[in-house]
């Protein structure tokens, strides 16, 4: 399992209350279920389609600078010391 910083930005540092958290996970997939344990069914609720368990639309997660999609997706293997951001969809005009 790999060491991880996983930060928080905007709606997601409200839910969760932090900045950010350390964590260990082997992968997006896994670390975003980390996620669902430690902040429960508010973050589950509001960053997670219920259907696919995977994030709602125009949510953006990226490691280390790069977005997953970029990657391997929610299959993105995670090394220790990456950075992991999450980021709400951006609203504006």
């Amino acid at each position: 399992m790999a060491h991880v910083l996983v930060k928080f930005f905007a709606t997601v540092r409200e839910i969760t209350g932090v900045k950010s958290i350390e964590l260990e996970a082997d992968n997006i997939r896994e670390l975003l279920d980390l996620l669902v344990q430690t902040y429960g069914t508010k973050f589950k609720e509001t960053a997670l389609n219920k259907d696919t368990g995977e994030l709602k639309q125009f949510f953006s997660c990226m490691v280390n600078g790069k977005r997953i999609e970029l990657l391997d997706g929610y299959a993105t293997i995670l090394k220790d010391n990456d950075s992991v951001a999450l980021f709400p969809p951006v609203g504006g005009g």
